[in-house]
């Protein structure tokens, strides 16, 4: 659908960034065990069967974008097992959606768990404030508000502005349900007590449709990721 498009186009012009040099596919590409031959290496088929690395990782979201949820979750997995913590993150987000596998807010909040402890310099941070988010919400987990202020601290001290945001308003709205509610709305309809400031509805915009916080929300990690690789280029030109 043309909205979905648009947001797409632009994650699209942040991996094109120097930081990440990751080029578009050229081809969605056929099944993932099509013969390499038939394949381009700007294909997501190509990339879905190649070693786990920065770039292939990075061609799950180009699979997502696709509409190939298969081989995007394929992409996603065998850079999880490789140790990659920004498709801890990008699996994560799809899990909670349910996008393209069984919606598992257990299995999306053990994978942000996992991401919070890394020391990936790139991603550790969105982990901490995604797995914050979900212990003070009691999704796929425990609720367990104590642990969750320690996570959103962490997370403001390394930079996070929603953690930041969190601290000084008891919300915030970069991880939004399939209903577009920020933290503080999902807490009220989980549990009349928990929001410290109450919900306010938007005037006249309509609600983000679940695709849209999604991919709102990927693109959020591309550009945590570009921004770190750049300030690595600065450091190491020095």
């Amino acid at each position: 659908m043309p909205p979905r498009n648009a947001v797409l186009l632009v994650i699209a012009l942040v991996l094109a960034t120097p930081a990440v040099a990751v080029v578009p596919p050229t081809s969605c590409g056929g099944p993932p065990d099509a013969p390499d031959a038939a394949q381009s290496d700007l294909s997501i088929a190509y990339w879905s069967q190649q070693e786990a690395s920065s770039t292939m990782c990075a061609y799950g979201y180009w699979a997502e974008k696709c509409g190939n949820h298969a081989i995007a979750h394929t992409i996603f997995d065998r850079c999880i097992a490789a140790g990659y913590v920004g498709a801890m993150i990008w699996k994560a987000l799809l899990l909670e959606d349910g996008t393209g596998i069984a919606q598992d807010s257990a299995a999306a909040t053990e994978l942000m768990r996992r991401a919070a402890h890394s020391d990936d310099r790139e991603y550790a941070t969105l982990g901490k404030l995604h797995y914050a988010t979900a212990l003070y919400l009691g999704r796929g987990v425990e609720r367990d508000e104590a642990a969750a202020e320690r996570w959103f601290r962490e997370a403001a001290a390394e930079g996070d502005a929603d953690a930041q945001a969190f601290l000084d308003s008891g919300t915030h709205t970069a991880d939004r349900d399939q209903r577009g509610r920020s933290v503080a709305a999902q807490r009220a309809a989980r549990d009349s007590t928990g929001p410290r400031l109450a919900p306010v509805a938007p005037a006249s915009a309509p609600a983000p449709t679940p695709a849209l916080g999604l991919i709102a929300a990927l693109a959020t990690l591309l550009a945590a990721g570009a921004a770190a690789r750049a300030r690595d280029g600065q450091q190491g030109a020095h």
